[in-house]
């Protein structure tokens, strides 16, 4: 995309610095005449000589063709007009109306449609000055650069011959087939072949728009990196930074501090300070303070981790994995685990490694916990191995749990709430009855199965299958604070309040979720 600035770049180095070489014997050179049609001398009127008709004059190698000169001796200056030209080689010819040389400081300046023409490069201007003592061409009011891929139009334009470097200033426009770019300011070293763009600047192709504060990109190897509020967009995704670095010829980006990646297709958003971006396989790894967001039933899922491994399957569907520390954050649910997944494809959020899942009054724990997101609202979930649910049977009243427990749980959501969960194989229950929104007792039920309904959060209908094992004991006869399941471990210190205790500040001496939920 970039490769032919360095044509662009490099033509305006050896275009401009050719016509008047520097004294190569430090003596000063006479401007010689080779030919004109008619020569005159009127010391009354002017001390130059005024030369007229197919004029030709020779300095320091440079061959000079007018309709009309002025060439002043003692000064060793030169004026000229009318069908400018100048010529060095037999490639470079630099044209226009008027032109103003000094011999003596060799300070050239063309006016009026100026143009400067090298092989299938062309510079066009109103007026081109050059000095040749410290080898710095210059345009001030306006200049296009075109070869047969690309045009530069820039307001100020400058070469610097003795360090290799040309910059251009002001409305910045480079125009290819490719791509276009508009900046404030480029600058080019012609050694290293590397380009620095320095303000505001804006780089569009037909895959994607690029935007930095400043940047540079090395021709040769193909890399460059935009930094200072840089953002890359592409037909689906968009990555901001505060630095991006790619290399073009691995199709690698990455990104640092204050990363974003924005996936527009799924709706979803990737946070950190670091990432990585494998174009070719459309992949992303994502590390410091690493956050996933999509939004789920208007409102956002937050998946926190200490490294988000993120790859699109299609054009429609994509792929997440959550390593370590992982925390979710909605505000109907959230969960905790070492390690995650979530697939686009089939809705499934899927929870590995001492998973710990909360909803409303609700807590669940598994050896493997499945979430169904769907693709506009939360469906459902799984607990499998040694699944246990604990429902809080009462926000006004502590310590009282509704409890469940067996090999498997299957729960369906439905407008934010629970409405109806089946346990599944050595199924046990314990829940407090209620009666005209009173406990009058405490139910212990075993069976191979158990189904219960919910209805605005608290216990509406309970049913079993056969060989049903229970007792019902009369809440005055019941030991609150024993009642409970073998297994039960209510985690609520652990439990995300906000999407701030995605990534908790570790303590010393305690774990970082339980100590920054404590405190």
């Amino acid at each position: 995309m970039f490769k032919s600035w360095h044509n662009i770049l490099f033509f305006m180095g050896v275009l401009l610095s050719t016509p008047f070489p520097a004294q190569g014997d430090g003596k000063t050179r006479l401007i010689k005449i080779k030919q004109a049609e008619s020569l005159s001398f009127d010391k009354s009127r002017t001390n130059a000589q005024i030369l007229r008709g197919n004029v030709i004059c020779e300095h320091e190698g440079a061959l000079l063709y007018c309709d009309t000169a002025y060439l002043y001796d003692e000064e060793n200056k030169m004026e000229a007009t009318g069908h400018v030209l100048i010529t060095k080689g037999d490639s470079i010819r630099v044209t226009g109306e008027k032109l103003f040389y000094d011999g003596k400081t060799k300070m050239a300046s063309l006016h009026n449609n100026v143009k400067c023409v090298e092989k299938d490069m062309t510079l066009t201007t109103n007026m081109l000055t050059f000095d040749v003592a410290n080898s710095i061409a210059n345009y001030f009011d306006g200049g296009t650069l075109v070869n047969k891929q690309n045009t530069l139009v820039s307001k100020n334009g400058h070469y610097y011959s003795s360090g290799k470097e040309a910059s251009f200033h002001y409305d910045v426009v480079l125009t290819n087939p490719d791509y276009k770019m508009n900046c404030d300011t480029l600058r080019y070293k012609v050694n290293t072949r590397t380009s620095y763009f320095l303000g505001p600047s804006i780089i569009i192709s037909k895959s994607d728009y690029i935007y930095c504060e400043n940047g540079w990109y090395d021709t040769d190897k193909e890399k460059a990196q935009f930094s200072k509020n840089a953002l890359l967009v592409t037909t689906q995704q968009k990555l901001r930074g505060d630095s991006l670095y790619y290399d073009r010829k691995l199709k690698v980006g990455r990104a640092f501090r204050n990363v974003t990646l924005v996936d527009t297709s799924q709706k979803s958003i990737i946070y950190g300070d670091y990432i990585e971006y494998r174009e070719k396989n459309s992949e992303a790894m994502v590390t410091k303070k690493a956050i996933y967001a999509r939004v789920v039933e208007n409102d956002t899922l937050f998946i926190g981790a200490d490294t988000l491994y993120h790859k699109d399957l299609d054009s429609v569907n994509n792929f997440l994995n959550a390593y370590h520390h992982v925390r979710l954050f909605k505000k109907d649910l959230q969960a905790v685990c070492d390690s995650a997944t979530l697939n686009t494809k089939d809705s499934l959020i899927q929870l590995f490694k001492s998973p710990v899942m909360w909803s409303h009054r609700a807590q669940a724990t598994a050896k493997y916990i499945k979430v169904d997101i769907g693709k506009e609202q939360i469906k459902g979930f799984t607990l499998d191995g040694k699944a246990f649910f604990i429902q809080l049977a009462d926000s006004l009243i502590p310590d009282r749990y509704n409890q469940l427990t067996g090999k498997t749980i299957v729960g369906i959501i439905a407008r934010d709430s629970i409405r109806k969960t089946t346990i599944l194989g050595n199924a046990e229950a314990l829940y407090f009855v209620k009666n005209d929104k009173k406990f009058v007792g405490l139910n212990r039920t075993k069976a191979p199965e158990i189904v219960m309904w919910m209805k605005n959060g608290d216990l509406a209908r309970v049913t079993m299958k056969s060989k049903t094992e229970g007792t019902v004991d009369p809440i005055n006869d019941v030991d609150i604070a024993n009642a409970k399941l073998p297994g039960f471990n209510w985690q609520l210190e652990k439990r995300p309040k906000s999407k701030k205790d995605l990534h908790p500040q570790k303590l010393s001496g305690a774990e970082g979720s339980g100590a920054a939920s404590k405190k």
